[in-house]
């Protein structure tokens, strides 16, 4: 017999869980199922660190991007299969692994063993697994999780937004009165330089937000991370860029919109009087107080770090010449 381990994102509603563990619990009801709603980061690795101790089957995140974050910081390198269900606002990893639509389909490819390993990116210490950065898009995410912090009801009106809230905050952010330069010193075997620039996207994937795609030909699989750095010097412009973006038009002739491929990337803030936010997964990785981390970011990637359960191309197009040949 399998076992399962299920962890609920600290925000959950007690409604929301009940619903997933009735999914869960139908489509998985051959499984012992372990059922976890930490109340605290200690408690949710002391926790973790049991069932790893304990060689659990498989550990299913239930939630957004920040839930997966904060399980993959013990899960990293492990010999353990991660579902991700999409149960918070972007689900950007649950999207790039096809785990978006069918959830009774998700939830059994645990049972069929549908994994692969993916790579992640180590910022400092710690790790991400989608699309991170700073500037702009990372005051966006720090905007976006005081409110939900501080304001429950702004949790009702993200799950009624989806992924819209964030373009939404992104295209504030950016039409106020005071959108923020940082200049920076970057290194890496593929640019180096120093840049005044709005912000710096560091992606393992290719959408952020589910809404920009702003990598295109960027994959978690083949031990490179994606940099885009975006340096245009009037809003116009970078409003224009943006918008290419969202529609799917990547800015192959704008000047101001720098990207390559790496393994390896330091990133200096010249001006450490300003504080400078990295968010990653759409958390904020930098706390308030340290001031020190936010000088310098030392990014790598970690080589097929982590186990996933995804959806199988292979398998899909078994099933889809078996319903060709009924049919």
């Amino acid at each position: 017999m399998q076992t399962i381990s299920v962890y609920f994102n600290q925000r959950a509603s007690q409604g929301g869980a009940q619903f997933w563990k009735d999914k869960i619990g139908q489509s998985l009801f051959r499984s012992e199922l372990l059922f976890r709603s930490p109340e605290n980061l200690d408690e949710l690795e002391e926790t973790l660190k049991s069932d790893l101790d304990q060689n659990v089957d498989a550990i299913v995140s239930v939630g957004g991007d920040g839930t997966v974050n904060t399980l993959i910081q013990e899960i990293a390198g492990k010999d353990v299969g991660l579902l991700v269900v999409p149960g918070g606002t972007a689900n950007d990893l649950a999207c790039e692994l096809g785990n978006q639509k069918n959830i009774n389909k998700v939830i059994s490819r645990i049972r069929s063993k549908e994994l692969k390993k993916i790579d992640l990116i180590k910022v400092n210490n710690r790790y991400m697994a989608t699309n991170g950065g700073i500037g702009f898009a990372g005051d966006v995410a720090s905007k976006v999780n005081k409110l939900r912090k501080k304001f429950p009801l702004f949790k009702k009106v993200m799950g009624f937004a989806g992924r819209k809230i964030y373009p939404l905050f992104a295209m504030q952010e950016l039409l106020g009165l005071d959108l923020e330069y940082y200049d920076l010193n970057l290194e890496s075997p593929d640019f180096s330089g120093q840049v005044t620039a709005a912000a710096v996207l560091v992606n393992n994937q290719s959408m952020i937000g589910g809404t920009f795609n702003v990598a295109p030909d960027t994959r978690n699989d083949d031990g490179k991370f994606n940099v885009c750095i975006v340096t245009h010097p009037t809003r116009h412009e970078l409003l224009t860029c943006l918008y290419k973006l969202s529609i799917g038009e990547f800015p192959e002739n704008d000047p101001h919109f720098i990207s390559f491929e790496t393994d390896s990337l330091t990133i200096k803030n010249l001006n450490p009087s300003k504080k400078v936010n990295f968010f990653g997964d759409g958390e904020v990785f930098d706390s308030e107080n340290d001031s020190e981390a936010c000088s310098e970011w030392n990014i790598s990637i970690e080589n097929q770090a982590l186990n996933v359960f995804t959806k199988c191309s292979e398998k899909d197009l078994v099933d889809l010449v078996n319903e060709v040949t009924l049919e």
